[in-house]
């Protein structure tokens, strides 16, 4: 696949180097939305860096439909932002990047996701095809470093959907697609120091449908790399993400209560806990629930950790998240608010409580999940955050898309300050 490196102006070199601002406010913000850039197309992902420049990646579509992947750069908490990156490929009018990850190590940033030509009708008329680009400081230019001519036997719909770093360098990527022929579950390595990527976990059987979505690492446990297959939430392990050593340690379904679902986002904890949030179908109301789960033990054991169904509509759906270094945990998704989707983001931590227990004090530590953000661009109108990072800063950003007025799609980034 051919490369397409657009010149990067100095001024946008130049803001991501510059020092961070610090903000006190302590409700949610817009940082980003229609109101200050016009930027059509969702936003995929979103993440940081250790030096707190905040990344978010997506996808703008032009007036005539065409669209290119985007990576935009704010290096003042997401004050004002700055185009880095925008990728299309000669004859294909759709380019969407799904993915973010910045490399601490080599200061290189990632962006990947995928490419195809969409119809007038609203389907593709190829094969969707893969890719992950890479911008190396030590040249200011980006390059594709992976694509789907590397992914055997990749035929169906494969997409980039998350990237990560590993401490020892290692870079992780994870997706797949939708169909149930040909490319299903898929994840790639690229070894520290290595300049190709390698499949390292796949299947490639032509019955399992679904995809990657988010990938994790823990520290005594390896790498986790959460999904769907077959339209069932799943969480596979690795303890060296090594070809031949991955297995599966949740399919979140039973038989009485819960049923088809996807687990889209993972996180680990200060304290060693995984957290990994989705939804799932759940055959006592008949609806798909936000669900978030989480493990003590590496993943040996599960348990619900938060449940949410909508009120007034059928779906709630749980996207990205994020744990806090004090052990916070931020979840962002959507759910049928009745008046169209809202986007959603709860928070979870820990809280005491007090009892009485044989006329004894008893003190007890639970978990507490309270929405901290219910939100629609324009009343009435679909939204949805689909990803959600902390800075280095302590600030939460979501990132996603809105519906406006006109029905146009728009690219946007919330914001809640860090408590002071």
């Amino acid at each position: 696949m051919k490369t397409n490196t657009p010149r990067l102006s100095s001024l946008g070199l130049a803001l991501l180097a510059s020092a961070a601002l610090q903000l006190h406010a302590q409700t949610w913000q817009i940082v980003y939305d229609s109101s200050s850039y016009d930027l059509t197309g969702p936003c995929g992902d979103i993440g940081t860096d250790a030096s707190g420049n905040v990344f978010a990646v997506g996808r703008h579509i032009a007036a005539d439909g065409s669209s290119v992947a985007i990576v935009q750069g704010s290096a003042d908490q997401g004050a004002t932002w700055q185009p880095l990156d925008q990728y299309a490929l000669s004859g294909l009018n759709h380019a969407y990047n799904r993915a973010f990850a910045a490399n601490g190590a080599t200061g290189s940033l990632l962006a990947g996701g995928n490419l195809n030509n969409l119809l007038p009708n609203g389907t593709y008329q190829y094969d969707t095809l893969w890719f992950i680009r890479e911008w190396n400081p030590a040249t200011g230019q980006w390059m594709t470093v992976d694509d789907s001519s590397a992914l055997a036997n990749d035929v169906g719909q494969a997409s980039c959907a998350d990237i990560l770093v590993a401490p020892n360098g290692d870079v992780y990527a994870t997706g797949g697609g939708q169909l149930g022929t040909g490319l299903g579950w898929v994840v790639r390595k690229r070894t520290a120091g290595a300049s190709a990527f390698a499949t390292v976990d796949a299947d490639y059987s032509g019955k399992t449908s679904g995809a990657g979505s988010d990938i994790a690492f823990h520290a005594g446990y390896g790498m986790f790399v959460v999904g769907d297959r077959n339209g069932y939430w799943t969480v596979r392990r690795s303890s060296n993400g090594e070809s031949g050593t991955w297995q599966t340690v949740d399919t979140f379904q039973t038989r009485r209560d819960w049923g088809n679902g996807s687990a889209s986002g993972i996180t680990v904890a200060p304290s060693g806990n995984i957290f990994v949030a989705g939804s799932a179908y759940n055959f006592t109301t008949g609806k798909q629930h936000w669900v978030v789960r989480s493990s003590a033990d590496g993943g040996a054991t599960w348990a619900i950790a938060d449940n949410v169904t909508s009120a007034t509509g059928t779906v709630a759906e749980a996207f990205g998240i994020v744990a806090d270094p004090a052990g916070k945990i931020y979840v962002c998704g959507r759910v049928d608010g009745g008046n169209g989707y809202h986007w959603i983001v709860r928070r979870g931590q820990q809280v005491q409580k007090t009892s009485i227990v044989k006329g004894k004090k008893v003190i007890t530590w639970v978990w507490e999940w309270t929405t901290i953000d219910d939100y629609q661009l324009e009343p009435g109108k679909n939204s949805r955050a689909n990803a959600i990072a902390i800075d280095a800063a302590g600030n939460v950003f979501a990132g996603g898309s809105g519906l406006d007025a006109s029905e146009v799609q728009r690219f946007v980034v919330r914001k809640l300050p860090a408590q002071p």
